[in-house]
């Protein structure tokens, strides 16, 4: 074997190593990908659906009980109005939601008073508009409640639906953590295109 065919055989031997080495690198790397809908999708399964509880105990000595009442909306125009009756007076209101399947078009809300009086109501959830693929997303975020009073709706909670982000090609949901009435300029209200407001109506 003569010096030139070594030399060749020497150099085919580093390139392959060399593409060994890129081709290596190359899986290893972690690299930044867009976001998809189905990403959202799994952090929302994640996220802790704990219980909103409400203290009315300020209310025992003037109200006998209390209407639960939730409002829908489409696009900041209420369509419907459900009335849960027959709840006598307690210590505190809670909410509670069922587990979250974005497959899913019906969520079931739960009531519970400290009487044990329990009641459920299922809601109708619409998938986001204009994403890529069918995808119901709703989160719940509570109210402050700063006073109680008699026959005046009182918000508790919105449940409102995820709006697709064309911009950024992902569903979002994004404004303040708790809100209190009057608020309904909110981001929320703003680009959620359906959603629920749960409120209480307290009588003598």
């Amino acid at each position: 074997m003569n010096k030139k065919t070594i030399i060749t055989i020497l150099l085919a031997l580093v390139a392959i190593m060399l593409v060994t080495i890129i081709l290596t690198r190359q899986e290893n790397e972690v690299k930044s990908v867009e976001a998809m809908p189905k990403d959202a999708q799994e952090q929302k399964k994640v996220q802790d659906d704990a219980v909103l509880t409400y203290g009315i105990s300020s209310l025992m000595n003037s109200a006998s009980g209390y209407t639960i009442v939730i409002q829908e909306y489409v696009q900041q125009q209420m369509i419907n109005e459900i009335k849960m009756d027959g709840f006598s007076m307690s210590k505190n209101i809670s909410l509670g939601f069922s587990p979250i399947r974005t497959t899913d078009s019906i969520e079931t809300v739960t009531i519970r008073s400290e009487q044990q009086k329990v009641s459920s109501r299922e809601l109708i959830l619409k998938p986001v508009p204009d994403a890529p693929q069918t995808l119901f997303l709703y989160e719940k975020i509570p109210y402050h409640i700063s006073a109680l009073s008699l026959d005046t709706f009182i918000p508790l909670a919105l449940y409102g639906s995820f709006w697709w982000d064309s911009e950024y090609k992902t569903c979002r949901f994004c404004g303040e953590q708790e809100l209190t009435e009057g608020t309904d300029t909110n981001e929320y209200f703003k680009h959620s295109p359906h959603y629920y407001i749960i409120g209480v109506k307290f009588h003598k």
